[in-house]
């Protein structure tokens, strides 16, 4: 008899056990809130496991933040402080490990009080040692017709860099060059050997349109990749033959140079006031290779709605496809790169769109997967501002199911967060001191996004004390 209660009670213990796993909904907890700074770009995974990004604070007193965070919130230390009068300022890029262990960035200006800087490339060891001015883009003297400066060498970089498999730095300028209308670049890890590669063409457009119309693309937002074909890919935000943005590749010498897509001209829908079209427009971020022969991107807006598409385009931009088309409820404007994720699924989030408990459709974005072949598309998560709002960085994964990202709003500190998703419902504790030496774990939503934290600013100091 007590054999068959002793059996009886392990069947009851695992189908409870089973029960709960079943019932398990996925969970998004906070890392880091942050507080008095803008987090900005992508997040990186260090050596070490940690994470690592940067912050643009909404004060006077620095340049901006180097931060590291471990996975799970429990230590975050501001690793470098920007200095206004020799580092630059305006980190708007990620960080890039590269294949030496050190973590390579770009600020969007340069020294404080030169008004035509046009920002810098740096480098340091993930200790915060070691911050090196790599390149510092040229100043500029004159604007083209839409405003933009101009230059020899590119002006504002506001993507992440790129390591090449030749371990070179390769990265896009917004602006700049001698069309002001962005360049690419290649630099040596060690600041050398400083070159652009291609500079976009001259605005054409003579109508009142306000769009940039040119032959090969305008202001590159999105990161660069390195495909196994050995070409780099990208897009642009503007340019092309409609003013709508372009994809393009080139040879790593700068040779080769080649649209593959000019995304097509839209019209204004009369009730929403979005631009749509077919195939989408404003492609802000880059594109992933998902070593199938097709390169996966998103658009910010386009498509038959107007808020964005996810796309797939060959290597030689012979096919192009669009995969999903946002809806608002499956989410809106998509401005971070896809991840190519550890089961082959595309994973990605969009800066506004979802719904909330009653099913309404909301602004704070979502998070999102869909196969490479246009199906299963799956809104994740929608975000209502309690850990934050408005994803705008590439998601990392950390494990199966396991994801990290940052948010520009919200938050329990009000400045936006680095939060993670779990698809087993699990969460951690996360840091959300809010810059204070006290712990405090309350939840609550706040106003516009940015970052961190605990102590290296003595502006910071003051305020906990």
């Amino acid at each position: 008899m007590s054999l068959i209660r002793s059996a009886l009670a392990l069947f009851a213990s695992t189908l409870a056990a089973s029960v709960a796993l079943a019932q398990a909904a996925p969970a998004v907890s906070t890392v880091v809130a942050l507080s008095y700074s803008n987090p900005s770009g992508n997040l990186v995974r260090g050596s070490d496991g940690a994470l690592y990004g940067t912050s643009v604070p909404v004060t006077t007193s620095t340049g901006g933040l180097v931060y590291r965070t471990t996975v799970d919130g429990s230590e975050v230390t501001t690793i470098h402080q920007i200095s206004l009068t020799n580092d630059g300022s305006s980190p708007q890029a990620g960080l890039t490990l590269g294949s030496d262990g050190i973590l390579y960035g770009t600020t969007r200006f340069g020294r404080a009080g030169e008004l035509t800087s046009t920002g810098t490339v740096f480098r340091l060891a993930q200790s915060g040692a070691g911050y090196t001015v790599l390149h510092r883009f040229e100043a500029y003297t004159s604007s083209n017709a839409d405003l933009n400066p101009q230059n020899s060498d590119g002006a504002y970089p506001e993507a992440e860099l790129t390591e090449g498999m030749d371990g070179n730095l390769y990265g896009v300028t917004t602006a700049g060059g001698p069309n002001g209308t962005g360049v690419i670049f290649r630099l040596a890890r060690d600041g050398t050997g400083f070159g652009v590669l291609h500079a976009f063409g001259a605005d054409t457009d003579t109508s009142t349109s306000g769009l940039v119309v040119t032959a090969d693309g305008a202001a590159p937002l999105g990161q660069l990749v390195q495909a196994t074909d050995g070409m780099l890919y990208g897009t642009t935000s503007a340019g092309g033959t409609n003013g709508r943005g372009t994809v393009f590749r080139l040879n790593t010498d700068g040779t080769g140079f080649q649209v593959l897509k000019h995304f097509s001209a839209t019209t204004t829908n009369a009730t929403t006031g979005l631009a749509e079209n077919a195939d989408g427009a404003t492609a802000v971020a880059g594109l992933v290779d998902g070593n199938d022969g097709f390169l996966y991107g998103v658009t910010a807006s386009g498509g038959t709605t107007g808020q964005g598409v996810v796309f797939a385009i060959s290597s030689d931009g012979a096919v192009y496809t669009v995969l999903h088309v946002f809806d608002g409820a499956t989410g809106q404007r998509p401005i971070a790169e896809l991840l190519l994720g550890q089961d082959g699924r595309l994973y990605g989030v969009t800066s506004a769109g979802g719904v909330n408990s009653s099913g309404s459709t909301t602004s704070s974005g979502t998070v999102f997967s869909i196969d490479r072949t246009g199906t299963g598309f799956t809104r994740m998560h929608s975000f209502d501002g309690t850990v934050g709002a408005q994803p705008a960085s590439k998601l990392v994964q950390l494990s199966s199911g396991v994801f990290v990202g940052t948010l520009q709003n919200s938050g329990k500190c009000g400045y936006g967060a680095v939060f993670r998703y779990s698809a087993a419902g699990d969460t951690v504790a996360g840091n959300t001191k809010c810059g204070r030496s006290n712990k405090d774990n309350g939840g609550g939503a706040g106003g516009p996004a940015v970052v961190l934290l605990l102590g290296t600013l003595a502006w910071l100091r003051r305020r906990r004390d």
